[in-house]
């Protein structure tokens, strides 16, 4: 083995091919905790180097990506196998270092060497529950759905209780029109997180897809009990109702809407179409200059402005707003047009150039 010595102020240092490896495992398995990479190690073939480093780091910085990058997972595994170590021995491995490099493979598309990565980690016997997610959510992305799905249930046998897993296997099952597969799911995960808010909209789409509305009121009707400031609940309720032809209660929820002011920013776009239609324009204008004065990231609401401007003879003013988003934010916009469309007559959106 080729061992390069290096003499700095009197220190020796010897330097061989297992630093480098040495230090990828510092910094992948312990981010960065030489300490606890030493205790975990010590006695194995890696002491003497991880000492090395040890020592190096009294005056170099030594835990650098750049020292040992790249390394892939086959270079790794054949690594581990040469010094006789395995990562069932890094018990005080945190492993946010390899973690955030196979994030970073997924993210850049390199499916396959993170899916590696992910192979070597589980036949190690660690964190299987959650390298088995990891594993599924990848193969959904990738377009491989029944594989991505027969992982994420491998998941939830190894580890009953992880939320995530059933979020994304609910929603994988929700695309695929498996309504009834998507419900069993998500109920799961409100048993285990009942504050999860967003899981009771999926939840009660879900419901309303598979034709079982009743479900679906009930859920929605859950969440408001739950708090009565959630006004999309009471919005999507109040669809429902219209739907089962229930007018009565669907007019009181609207009723309550009408009277409440939006606390939350996801309610104020459902609240503003309410007012809308009740002709509260200077109601929803003076709701929305406060959210938006108050909350300087929630500029994109003033877009809501451009109803009641034009309503209360402000043309100008709202001309000023939609050239605004016409010209630095088209996208929103268009999430937007059905809303003006609604609203506004053909005259009224010329006189902000929405139709020529």
């Amino acid at each position: 083995m080729e061992v390069y010595r290096i003499i700095h102020k009197g220190q020796v240092y010897d330097i061989d091919f297992l630093i480098p490896f040495s230090i990828a495992i510092v910094d992948l398995i312990y981010d960065g905790d030489l300490g606890a990479a030493r205790e975990d190690l010590s006695g194995t073939s890696l002491e003497k180097s991880l000492d090395t480093i040890g020592r190096l780091s009294e005056k170099f910085e030594c835990i650098n990506p750049n020292l040992y990058a790249p390394i892939g997972p086959e270079e790794f595994k054949d690594y581990l196998d040469e010094v006789g170590v395995n990562l069932k021995m890094m018990k005080q491995g945190t492993f946010e270092g390899l973690h955030d490099r196979i994030m970073m493979l997924a993210d850049r598309g390199e499916y396959d060497v993170a899916q590696k990565f992910l192979d070597l980690i589980y036949q190690e016997g660690v964190d299987n529950d959650v390298v088995a997610e990891l594993k599924g959510t990848f193969y959904i992305e990738q377009g491989e759905i029944d594989r991505g799905i027969e992982w994420l249930k491998k998941a939830l046998e190894k580890n009953p209780s992880l939320v995530s897993a059933y979020s994304t296997l609910g929603q994988t099952y929700f695309n695929l029109g498996k309504y009834d597969e998507a419900i069993k799911c998500w109920k799961k995960e409100l048993e285990l997180v009942p504050n999860h808010i967003v899981t009771y909209f999926m939840l009660a789409d879900a419901y309303t897809l598979a034709g079982k509305r009743d479900e679906a009121v009930n859920i929605l009707q859950k969440l408001v009990d739950n708090d009565e400031n959630n006004l999309l609940a009471k919005y999507q309720l109040m669809e429902l109702y219209e739907e089962l032809s229930e007018t009565d209660k669907a007019q009181e929820l609207e009723k309550q809407i009408l009277n409440a002011k939006p606390v939350y920013t996801n309610d104020i776009e459902i609240w503003a179409r309410v007012q809308f239609k009740n002709g509260n324009y200077a109601k929803v204008k003076e709701v929305v200059e406060k959210f938006v004065s108050e909350s300087p990231g929630f500029e994109y609401l003033k877009i809501l402005l451009v109803i009641p401007e034009i309503k209360l003879g402000n043309e100008d003013a709202a001309k000023k707003i939609m050239s605004e988003f016409l010209d630095e934010k088209m996208w929103y916009y268009y999430g937007k047009k059905e809303l003006f469309e609604e609203f506004l007559t053909p005259e009224e959106r010329k006189v902000c150039e929405l139709i020529k």
